[in-house]
């Protein structure tokens, strides 16, 4: 996965952890301002008032995201994208990098925001990009579309890129240790971490019952559940997706939460090909399909090389 801003997006799994617990937390200097998130935007704040000093700490360098949200909405209502009387819940989806489970809302360093909206165009969102510190993406897109989901006529959905990296990283905690997601956010479904993941619980227990189980993760996506496979206990995993996007994600995501190369194979084939072809047999096959995915043809499949078969 390649990053095509002028900063290296693509931290160590050390460095970012290291600093995750401070980043979005307030000093005792910053801020304490928020904003309605329903209310009209120009019956809370003078529009004129926000530019990027407003409200920012003068130790830290802080903004609240709400703050950073009505500022990004300003130039939204500037430049005639969204309506005078818009509240930032309008904007659209604002997804921090890197993302953990917070207690509270954070307050933002620069370039950790993306920022997934419909009410943009290219030159607003260049514009955004600009004058707002804190921002590092512009995606145009509809989050009701699942990315990475085949249509009606057989396409792949995306998001489009407007402007800035749109490079970002999930940090999801597990039993064993933290795994490092990054993800090209306009090519890849959004998933949010969270303090435990039921799709690793329920992975977790299959996992119990053997002691170094070789393991299919058939639908790999970014890789989350056959990392936590490597971390767990698996002596070996094959990564399959059909979609090219989610597997350069994949052997990011590999490098960063450190896996060794002799422990797994990747592979970019449709399952029901890769069943007839692969010479392989598995203790675990795991299905992770997008909602409302039929998959009891990908089951019957996969119970041909596996075991038992889960669907995550």
């Amino acid at each position: 996965m390649k990053c095509y801003c002028d900063k290296n997006c693509i931290k160590s799994k050390e460095e970012i952890l290291d600093k995750i617990d401070t980043l979005y937390k307030p000093c005792p200097n910053c801020s304490k301002k928020t904003l309605k998130k329903a209310i009209p935007l120009k019956r809370q704040i003078k529009l004129e008032k926000i530019d990027e000093n407003y409200k920012k700490c003068d130790q830290c360098g802080k903004r609240h995201i709400d703050i950073v949200m009505a500022h990004v909405l300003k130039i939204m209502i500037q430049n005639n994208q969204i309506s005078s009387t818009a509240s930032i819940r309008k904007v659209g989806t604002p997804l921090i990098t890197p993302a953990t489970n917070l207690e509270q809302l954070p307050y933002l360093p620069e370039k950790s925001l993306v920022i997934i909206t419909t009410n943009c165009d290219k030159t607003t969102a260049e514009k955004i990009s600009n004058e707002v510190p804190e921002i590092k993406a512009i995606i145009k897109g509809d989050t009701n579309i699942t990315v990475g989901k085949l249509n009606e006529n057989k396409q792949v959905e995306s998001y489009t890129l407007l402007n800035g990296c749109d490079i970002r990283c999930d940090i999801q905690n597990t039993d064993i240790e933290p795994i490092i997601l990054y993800k090209q956010q306009s090519k890849i479904h959004i998933e949010y971490p969270k303090p435990s993941s039921p799709k690793i619980e329920k992975l977790n227990k299959k996992l119990e019952k053997y002691q170094n189980p070789t393991v299919i993760d058939a639908m790999c996506g970014p890789g989350t559940l056959g990392i936590y496979a490597l971390q767990k206990n698996a002596s070996h995993v094959v990564f399959n997706d059909i979609y090219k996007e989610s597997l350069d994600s994949l052997k990011t995501n590999l490098k960063i939460n450190n896996i060794q190369k002799n422990t797994y194979e990747i592979y970019n084939e449709n399952i029901l090909e890769l069943v007839e072809n692969i010479n392989m047999h598995f203790n675990i096959g795991i299905i992770d399909a997008f909602p409302n995915i039929e998959t009891d043809e990908y089951v019957q499949s996969l119970e041909k090389i596996c075991d038992e078969v889960i669907i995550i």
